[in-house]
């Protein structure tokens, strides 16, 4: 992940957060706010759980400490947030969280000595200036008791904010994603049960189907993949680069007023010209500060044809995840009946699956579709025609984005490819000739799968299957057989394709040292095999390990090992971003990340 993948990253998890006021609308007024954090939070733990389980691995002490102190930062931000938006308005909560940029300025200014710069000043200036417009310019409305609770949320955020980011340079932020999610829904239980112990309320949830979608909605894309996409955002964006952009969020609000009126029943916010002035500042000064923030679209890159490699039991297996993974995103969202039955959060999966899978994903898609229908009792012809969607939308994407993207990796390295990306989404969209499907595939496609798709493929290096006659082009292709001589001229290749690709010699230094710990582990194991070794450099360094033998997983402690077995194990936790191994047929697969 990069700068710019970063920077869009956030920008869209900001769509959600604006969207969550219109779900916080099916939140009863007399049920506890401590009862609301405590389930969105258990439940958005258990969706980042089964997706990052295999990280669990390179838990320790130091990043359980810090899931606890953002816990607690986030548990004082929601706590505050809710008390302030019960009563302050939807326009005015937006427009007032918008603003805790200066709390960040001042934190870092007085804190830890940080002075931003001239641009960055005139930025926040310009920012500041436009949410005072966008709010209508009513001081008036600004002074009541729900304000002063949305200012203490701002302090709060704030600091949560600069401690993130700190702590995501350093630790691993699936890890911290899925802590501070658990320790919030512990201090929430807590503070649930002493409301519930000396001020009598209610130890129990609604049975209601809008407060169940409320809490679908908010656990999977504020808790989860908000939470997620922040913290690894947060590597390569500033603390105060990211709230200026989370500021933008007010007009994502007024933009979506029309729509929670309709859902909630209120009169929508009007969009007067102040407003739609202050809307235009706030972009004019995320401008300033980020001036190359958008580049001129460059050319894709020409095909390189080759040989696919991949076998149908990978795609029957990624068939399988592809149908589990659409079935649980659909039968619990319509059996809360708050959507149609062909829209949904589920609509984001053939624009993931199928760029990632192809046929697998999204025939399995299909799968999952047709096992929701028949648990559900909908009729076969709506299966069939959300099918045909499903397949248009995936195969679409797949051959589309091969075709067109000038690259066979699934990046968003270049500007290009977010315009391909964006124009396969809208066209595919349209082709299912039906406005509503369209609407929802447009909206999940941008500000769903989008920021999912740079997370897997650009810092998780997820390996996508291929069309075929084309293969994943390597940096590095080379074997390693036991003995000192081996192991140096594999650094030596490291060294001269890594310095061919301007890769730091640092990162040159953690690849070498990943491989000799599992080179060590390997040859200890299997001192009879051959290990093959890809490796694909890019923000992140991608190295694969393949080779022959019985089963051996290199990062399993067995009773055997010692100490110095168990210090390679941790130089690779502590340097690797990812680490996984498979074992397909008579191979043995090791994937790892820097």
């Amino acid at each position: 992940m990069n700068k710019l993948e970063a920077s869009i990253s956030l920008l869209i998890i900001t769509c959600f957060a604006a969207a969550q006021y219109m779900f916080l609308a099916g939140v009863p007024e007399d049920l506890p706010h401590f009862a609301f954090l405590c389930i969105t939070n258990f439940v958005g733990f258990l969706i980042a759980l089964s997706f990052f389980f295999g990280e669990l691995f390179r838990l320790d002490a130091r990043q359980v400490k810090q899931s606890m102190v953002l816990a607690a930062e986030l548990v004082a931000f929601n706590m505050f947030m809710l008390l302030g938006a019960s009563g302050a308005g939807p326009t005015n909560t937006a427009a007032v969280l918008s603003v805790y940029f200066v709390f960040v300025v001042a934190i870092e200014a007085v804190f830890l000595h940080r002075k931003p710069t001239l641009n960055m000043t005139a930025g926040v200036a310009v920012v500041f200036a436009g949410v005072f417009l966008a709010t209508g310019a009513d001081l008036a409305g600004l002074a009541n008791v729900h304000i002063l609770y949305l200012i203490a949320a701002d302090a709060a955020f704030a600091l949560y904010i600069i401690t993130a980011g700190a702590y995501a340079v350093s630790s691993n932020p699936s890890i911290l994603a899925m802590g501070q999610m658990f320790f919030c829904f512990v201090f929430s239980l807590a503070f649930w049960g002493a409301d519930a112990l000396i001020f009598g309320a209610s130890f129990s949830l609604p049975a209601d189907g809008m407060f169940w979608g409320s809490v679908i909605f908010i656990s999977f894309f504020i808790r989860g993949l908000y939470t997620i996409v922040q913290i690894y955002a947060q590597r390569y964006v500033s603390p105060l680069s990211t709230s200026l952009i989370f500021s933008t969020e007010i007009i994502i609000t007024m933009l979506l007023s029309p729509l929670q009126a309709v859902i909630s029943g209120t009169v929508p916010d009007a969009i007067t010209p102040s407003k739609a002035a202050g809307g235009v500042m706030i972009v004019l000064g995320l401008l300033i500060t980020e001036p190359n923030f958008m580049n001129v679209v460059r050319k894709v890159l020409a095909f390189r044809p080759s040989i696919n490699t991949s076998d149908m039991k990978r795609g029957v297996h990624l068939a399988a995840i592809s149908a589990v993974m659409y079935f649980l995103m659909d039968v619990p969202v319509q059996l809360t009946g708050l959507l149609p039955v062909h829209t949904g959060i589920k609509t984001f999966l053939p624009f993931t699956l199928g760029l990632f899978f192809g046929m697998y994903g999204a025939v399995g898609c299909c799968l999952g579709c047709i096992a929701g229908s028949l648990a559900l009792g909908s009729w076969p012809a709506g299966a069939a025609a959300e099918c045909t969607y499903i397949l248009v939308a995936g195969l679409g994407m797949f051959y589309g984005w091969h075709t067109f993207s000038g690259t066979h990796s699934v990046r968003f390295l270049k500007p290009g490819h977010y315009i391909t990306y964006l124009l396969l989404v809208l066209v595919l969209s349209a082709l299912s000739l039906d406005v509503g499907v369209a609407a929802s595939y447009i909206l999940t496609g941008i500000f769903i799968a989008l920021p999912v798709n740079i997370l897997l493929g650009s810092l998780l290096s997820v390996e996508p299957v291929l069309p075929a006659g084309y293969s994943l082009a390597c940096d590095a292709d080379f074997s390693l057989t036991p003995g000192a001589e081996s192991l140096d001229e594999a650094n030596s290749i490291f060294e001269e394709s890594g310095e061919k690709h301007d890769v730091p010699m640092k990162r040159v230094f953690e690849i070498q040292s990943l491989l000799e710990e599992l080179s060590i582990r390997i040859f200890g194991a299997l001192p009879d095999t051959v290990i093959n070794v890809r490796v694909i450099y890019g923000e992140a360094v991608s190295m694969k390990l393949s080779y022959s033998g019985a089963k051996y997983n290199p990062f399993t402690i067995s009773a055997g090992d010692d100490v110095l077995d168990i210090t390679g194990l941790k130089i690779i936790k502590h340097r690797a971003l990812r680490a996984s191994f498979s074992r397909r047929g008579s191979r043995n697969h090791v994937h790892v990340v820097v």
